[in-house]
């Protein structure tokens, strides 16, 4: 009996504790080339996944594709494949589960400094239904003939760097398609520029295409940690020009002196750069390395590791919401008085939403009074990726949530009358994942011989 509750605690912790894509916090890692180049400086995928201090970890790469498809990861997987060549990893599949149940996310990269790799948009429809065949959810494959047999990753990278944008775009929106006919979890895309923006390679695919996180490498250019650090750079494309306003940004750095050809630098000058005002931007995401081989290797004088540090960093971030929008009501007319009062209620519920509504009516000679409530919420919380990430039409994504009942229109219309009072109250009662929030506004408008209707987002079959 205390066995099973000790289970069921840890697996509370895990979900409690696990990859929170709002999250300013998160370390993101890629593995599987052993950059360190020693027999033993890369272990398998679940050693570093037992670390509190990885969210993310990403495998690299396939850097063969679209036809014919290879993969390599080092000496992590080197001697089965599939019948149709590609290479067939049991333990890095048993690692994805073993990874997934400590919440961590996992991603496939696609693409890395060396390989032979291209795209085109006629190609990609084919392409993105063959990627979801072999790791996503789906059995149109036997599962001894997927490379990572039953394990399904949560989405994949795009890690172009041959200057060869092209066709980019096409396949993450095929994805984006296939993703959202998935309810079993959430399936995300990232891209992994160079520093000089706007990247020769991935450029197009952040302009067009809805992208969930950036791992932006801050080494080997220009715009490394330094005076020509350019994260302001990134911020306004985020803020500006990215097709998901929630996008997170993640600054990424080599994780040793030779983890890159230059930019490698210690923990304190990071921290440094890594300002608060930057961790508190909306689309600060965390920090991303390479490699796995390199961050555990690195250790200073005491013994801690360079992944430690950057976790340390910035688990320090402040917490901020995602970005949401907001409307503005205004009303103007002459020998008018107006007055609102406002109350806020929250508590825990899983129910479904309830209207009720309720219209009296009496008699006047002098004036009109018409009073109205709505209720509205904000939610920051995460949803399946099937209702809150975007096909090709670039919807917002799973990031951030806004459920509002009331309309961002707004209207006016004037009726002229002498002899009613009309009241009408309406409530509603919104419900989020996990919290129930009821905000209700009362308007009053008094005008002489005139009926002055404000529209404030009027509920549906509220009569005007």
């Amino acid at each position: 009996m205390i066995s099973n509750l000790v289970i069921l605690l840890f697996s509370f912790l895990i979900t409690v504790f696990g990859f929170d894509p709002n999250s300013n916090s998160n370390v993101a890692v890629y593995w599987g080339q052993n950059s360190r180049g020693q027999a033993t400086s890369q272990q398998r995928l679940s050693y570093y996944c037992n670390s509190p201090d990885l969210d993310i970890v990403i495998l690299s790469f396939m850097h063969v594709f679209p036809d014919p498809i290879q993969m390599n990861f080092a000496n992590a997987c080197e001697d089965s494949f599939t019948s149709d060549g590609i290479l067939q990893c049991p333990n890095i599949a048993e690692d994805i589960k073993s990874c997934q149940a400590q919440g961590k996310l996992v991603l496939l990269s696609l693409g890395g400094a060396a390989g032979s790799y291209s795209m085109t948009d006629a190609e990609a429809p084919a392409f993105a239904a063959k990627l979801w065949d072999l790791f996503g959810n789906n059995n149109n494959l036997p599962t001894n003939q997927r490379p990572f047999y039953d394990a399904v990753i949560d989405g994949f990278d795009f890690d172009i760097e041959n200057n060869n944008p092209a066709g980019y775009p096409a396949l993450a929106d095929n994805l984006r398609t296939i993703f959202a006919q998935d309810t079993s979890k959430n399936f995300y895309l990232g891209a992994a520029p160079q520093c000089p923006y706007k990247d020769a390679s991935v450029g197009d695919l952040l302009l067009q295409s809805y992208i969930d996180f950036v791992f932006i490498q801050f080494y080997n250019n220009y715009c490394s940690l330094g005076p020509n650090f350019n994260w302001n750079t990134w911020l306004d494309y985020a803020t500006n020009d990215s097709p998901n306003k929630n996008i997170k940004l993640f600054a990424g750095f080599a994780a040793s002196p030779t983890a890159a050809g230059s930019g490698y630098v210690t923990a304190d000058v990071i921290s440094q750069y890594l300002t608060s005002e930057i961790m508190s931007s909306p689309n600060f995401g965390g920090i991303s390395m390479w490699d796995a081989s390199q961050a555990w290797a690195n250790t200073d004088s005491n013994g801690v590791t360079f992944v430690h540090d950057m976790k340390n960093i910035v688990a320090g971030a402040p917490v901020v919401p995602p970005v949401s929008t907001s409307s503005t009501t205004s009303t103007t007319s002459s020998t008018t008085t107006t007055s609102s009062t406002t109350t806020t209620s929250s508590t825990t519920t899983t129910s479904s939403t309830t209207t009720t509504s309720s219209t009296s009516t009496t008699s006047s000679t002098s004036s009109t009074t018409t009073s109205s409530s709505s209720t509205s919420i904000a939610s920051s919380s995460t949803l399946s990726s099937s209702s809150s990430t975007p096909t090709s039409s670039s919807t917002p994504s799973s990031s951030s949530v806004e459920s509002t009942t009331s309309s961002s229109s707004v209207g006016t219309t004037r009726t002229t009358t002498s002899s009613i009072i009309t009241t009408r109250t309406h409530t509603e009662y919104v419900y989020a994942p996990t919290t129930l929030v009821t905000v209700q506004t009362s308007y009053q408008i008094q005008t002489t011989n005139t009926h002055l209707v404000t529209v404030y987002g009027r509920p549906t079959g509220l009569a005007r």
